[in-house]
């Protein structure tokens, strides 16, 4: 398997979103080609201090401002899904976490937990008052990534969790012995309310969802199994009501993806690497994801542990793709789950055009 890294890309550029902070940064770009990113700050990968805080750039990633704080509450704030509805609203989809205990400690089960959306009108400037979900059946569970719209304006979120999964049948795709489904959340009003979930497998979790056209939709998550955590991506042809069998398309504890369409229907999917040599790496299709090159793309590399990655990218107007991760951790100390150390939030910049002239 050839490697190609795209920081040596003609017009590539790297440089750094955030010091300090920076955890499971997600990006998205308007129709003017603003870019928003929403990421972690307050606490380290686990922490009751968690927050989300917004970085915004108007000129394709060069600069960006300061971060704005968006939800900063008692319990532990995280898990972002961004994405913009039709009218150019920023919406965001979160998970509120309560399950630590006085010391500070994670402790699984004990809750409370929410799941919140808020809305900004001005780009990520500033934001609305925080609601939790109104379809109570999946309050708790945890957004993740991308929030993508299809051609008639409706919203879907990925969320995942919850031991009882709502709506699975005999037909929903389920991976080894786990249990933990993952849904499509839906919103036919711009983002306002959520409800009647699509569920799409069990044993999955940290999905994306690509729209590549009405009928044709691909689906990428990690695997639960905590040996294995490699992705999987399954297909609808009838707008997500049910679903392909999962198809293993990376190594084991290589996650959690995020999907981009190219052009001429030519797929990117970016992950990151959790094993040694660590870092964040991606995939290229030609085929609608049907099938994926013999090329392993390097976005970053040396870094020091398996807290990094997280990966997102948006793709401009002009075919100029930024994509953002995070590395925490020093070689000495790499996986500190409660301490914040050497964390930050880097940005890669690389042109669609000779990325996939790199490929051919």
């Amino acid at each position: 398997m050839s490697v190609i890294d795209v920081r040596s890309l003609d017009g590539a550029s790297e440089h750094t979103v955030t010091d300090g902070q920076g955890y499971f940064p997600v990006i998205a770009a308007s129709e003017t080609d603003e870019l928003l990113v929403v990421l972690r700050g307050g606490a380290a990968h686990m922490g009751l201090g968690g927050r989300l805080d917004a970085v915004r750039s108007a000129d394709g990633g060069r600069k960006c401002s300061n971060p704005v704080t968006i939800a900063d509450s008692e319990r532990d704030d995280r898990n972002p899904a961004l994405g913009f509805n039709r009218d150019g609203i920023a919406i965001l989809g979160y998970h509120w976490q309560g399950s630590y205990n006085d010391n500070g400690a994670w402790v699984s089960g004990k809750g409370p937990t929410d799941t919140r959306i808020v809305r900004s009108s001005d780009g990520g400037t500033t934001w609305n008052e925080d609601l939790k979900l109104n379809w109570l059946p999946l309050n708790g569970t945890s957004p993740f990534g991308k929030i993508r719209r299809d051609d008639e304006g409706t919203l879907y979120m990925p969320v995942y969790g919850g031991s009882h999964p709502l709506g699975a049948g005999g037909d929903t795709p389920r991976l080894g012995p786990a249990t933990c489904p993952t849904y499509l959340l839906r919103s036919n009003d711009d983002g306002d309310t959520w409800a009647d979930p699509l569920t799409v497998a069990v044993g999955l979790n940290e999905a994306d969802l690509l729209i590549l056209s009405a009928n044709d939709w691909l689906f990428a998550a990690r695997s639960e199994d905590r040996d294995e955590q490699a992705i999987y991506t399954l297909r609808s042809t009838d707008r997500g009501h049910t679903w392909s069998s999962p198809v293993k398309v990376s190594d084991s504890q290589e996650h959690p993806p995020d999907l981009t369409l190219l052009s001429g229907g030519a797929v990117l999917m970016t992950y990151g690497r959790r094993h040694p040599t660590y870092g964040v790496e991606g995939r290229i299709s030609l085929d609608r994801g049907q099938t994926w090159l013999d090329h392993t793309l390097v976005i970053g590399n040396n870094l020091p542990g398996t807290d990094i990655g997280y990966p997102s990218t948006a793709r401009l107007t002009d075919g100029t793709l930024i994509t953002v991760y995070y590395s925490a951790g020093t070689d000495a100390r790499p996986n500190e789950e409660y301490v914040a150390r050497d964390v930050s939030c880097i940005a890669v910049r690389y042109s669609e055009t000779a990325l996939l002239s790199a490929v051919s």
